[in-house]
């Protein structure tokens, strides 16, 4: 009688550079531990549901089900419904966006797709792009999976510091490298909390004018600010721009919900027209559904009706963690204070590694936090970590921070 027999191929020879290279984001591991039972999770960093305007997402539903159903279920436009994209132009100018176009603006499945692209689009193997130290872990992904040269430039409280991504760049030069890129997040950055002020953004734009450098400005946050009167405070770098050296990239995801996987991208003609056919390969298209949905919630007022909720929402629970973190930890930790967003950015003494703490804190105490090193482009960040205010209800973060400071301050001593 024949037997089958099964060999499991090591398919490791047939893997691209690319793909050689790619390593498991460590939030998405951490997304599988703290979804377990009983842990109070500051790792999650999601928008929490109670912010969606759900009967609102559904009246809207209904009604372009109900006026254009067959077109809204149907393949649409590679850079999106029009409809939409003449909203974004809108969005835009409120922002001080004031020149865009509706040929300047491509839709996107959520914002993650445009940095993937934009970086397909702009990086060749070994090009240099500039991060922020600690940075987005996706963007950090999506260049080094284009086996790009990431360099980290510090942050001081009121962001990247510019004298040292001057001498970045020029080092750079003088090695024979090729600079390409700055990436920031400007508004309460991911993962760090910190805003960078209106004169670096400034400076920034000077700088790669100076260099001849292209900015991906990365801005999924800059609507949940906490204070109204921060507002003109928070004007994308892309206001200033006026040789189109500033990439925007935003998202619906922080301010409607992720599930309609809604991001869009203001670039340059030239560069939208080549990301148009790099898309083409990816997804034909996005959800013309999706997309309809965000343009009639944009339409109604939806969006602009709950922005004031959804702020007031992070506000409470970001400023009952800056007071636990105050109550109850040791003298020697340090975090940030961040006026809006979804995180804050602790430090521990540098004898401290947040990684093998954290088994502690999971065994011992039932609280889960991201450990700092990954945000690190540069492998420093083993004493920093990422706290999420965003998913727990007020009691569990007093709980867990104070849970948080008993297994730190044992670490401490």
């Amino acid at each position: 009688m024949y037997t089958c027999k099964f060999t499991v191929m090591n398919y490791q020879r047939f893997f691209s550079g690319d793909a050689q290279v790619m390593q498991y984001s460590a939030i998405r591991r951490m997304a599988r531990i703290s979804s377990q039972p009983g842990i109070i999770s500051f790792s999650a960093g999601a928008p929490n549901a109670d912010t969606f305007p759900a009967e609102e997402i559904k009246e809207t539903v209904s009604s372009i089900l109900d006026s254009e159903g067959k077109t809204a279920l149907q393949y649409g436009l590679t850079l999106g419904f029009g409809g939409l994209v003449d909203a974004i132009v809108d969005f835009c100018r409120k922002k001080k966006i004031s020149s865009v176009t509706s040929e300047q603006i491509a839709i996107t499945s959520g914002s993650q797709q445009a940095l993937d692209l934009v970086g397909r689009l702009l990086i060749d193997p070994g090009d240099v792009v500039f991060f922020e130290l600690p940075s987005y872990i996706g963007a950090i992904s999506a260049f080094r999976n284009l086996q790009a040269t990431l360099l980290g430039v510090r942050q001081g409280t009121d962001g990247i510091e510019i004298d040292e991504l001057i001498s970045k760049i020029e080092q750079s030069k003088r090695s024979g490298r090729h600079a390409k890129l700055i990436y920031v997040i400007p508004n309460f950055q991911n993962p760090s909390g910190i805003t960078l002020s209106v004169k670096k953004r400034q400076q920034l734009l000077e700088v790669a004018d100076k260099y001849d450098l292209l900015i991906i400005e990365d801005d999924p946050y800059g609507e949940v600010y906490f204070d109204p009167s921060l507002e003109n405070e928070l004007l994308p770098i892309k206001s200033f721009d006026r040789e189109g050296r500033v990439l925007y990239i935003s998202t619906f995801s922080k301010i409607l919900a992720p599930g309609l996987r809604t991001g869009w991208i203001v670039a340059p003609m030239q560069i939208i027209e080549k990301l148009d056919m790099a898309k083409q390969a990816t997804d034909l298209c996005g959800s013309m559904l999706d997309q309809r949905i965000v343009a009639g919630c944009l339409r109604r007022g939806i969006i602009q009706k709950h922005l004031p909720r959804i702020r007031e929402f992070y506000r409470s629970k970001c400023q009952v963690m800056l007071d636990s973190l105050k109550s109850f930890m040791p003298s020697e930790i340090h975090w940030t204070r961040p006026t809006g967003g979804l995180f804050l950015w602790v430090t521990l003494p540098e004898t401290l590694n947040s990684e093998e703490i954290l088994y502690s804190c999971l065994e011992q105490e039932k609280v889960a936090y991201v450990i700092g090193c990954p945000f690190h482009v540069n492998g420093e960040g083993a004493n920093t970590l990422r706290l999420a205010f965003c998913k727990e209800n007020e009691d569990n973060i007093r709980v867990g921070i104070e849970k948080l400071a008993k297994v730190f301050r044992s670490y401490c001593k």
